[in-house]
Formats: structure tokens, C-alpha cells, sequence
């Protein structure tokens, strides 16, 4: 939702509204679903690693963080055993998607 948040503060900024945040949307969305989709395909037996990929053996900083906030501070996730960067990068990579094609067939955003 911050993706959605930071377009929508800059489509009414530098854009037209609604129109401009679908299309930063749309944009945005696609270029998140090809990272992502490149991400989630299994690796080749004949290569040694993948060439598109958003993970990595360590944890980013804001993921430390979020493992101290409760409840999770109690019982924090080991690192290999969280969900893969590559499959959360695809699924908000859907929900972008799903707001612009949201703000153009509910709402009747459109040209």
C-alpha cells in the first residue's frame, strides 16, 4: 500500500489526479510483475544462480526491524524461513495491478 500511497501523493503533485496515479500504477505494477515473475521461476540445473532475483542470504535492515516489533519480537522467524522476497515482490506486483485496474473499471477512471 506504501507503493500506492507515494504514487498517489506524486500523481496530485506532478499529474492530473486519478488518470496519472492509474498510469503510475499500471507502470509500476508491470515492472514489478516482470522482477517478480523472473524471481519465482526455479532455478536451471545447469545454472549455478538465478539472473533476476530480489533475494538474498541476509535479511535487509527494515526486516530486523519488523522481527522487534510484537508479536514477532516473542518468537522472531529465522531467516531462511521466511516467505522469499521474490514471491512477495510478485504478489504486490497483483495488488498494484489490482488498484489500477480497480481505478479504471470501478471507479471510470479513464482518458
Amino acid at each position: 500500500m506504501m507503493i500506492v500511497g507515494v504514487s498517489a501523493v506524486g500523481a496530485v503533485l506532478f499529474g492530473s489526479g486519478l488518470l496519472t496515479l492509474k498510469y503510475i500504477l499500471f507502470v509500476v505494477g508491470f515492472v514489478l510483475f516482470g522482477i517478480g515473475s523472473f524471481g519465482i521461476q526455479p532455478k536451471s540445473p545447469r545454472k549455478r544462480k538465478k539472473r533476476i532475483t530480489v533475494d538474498s542470504d541476509d535479511p535487509l535492515a527494515f526486516e530486523e526491524r519488523i522481527q522487534q516489533l510484537p508479536p514477532l519480537d516473542d518468537n522472531p522467524v529465522p531467516h531462511p524461513d521466511r516467505i522469499s522476497r521474490n514471491i512477495k515482490v510478485f504478489v504486490t506486483s497483483l495488488v498494484v495491478l489490482g488498484v489500477s485496474l480497480i481505478l479504471e473499471y470501478a471507479l471510470g477512471v479513464s482518458v
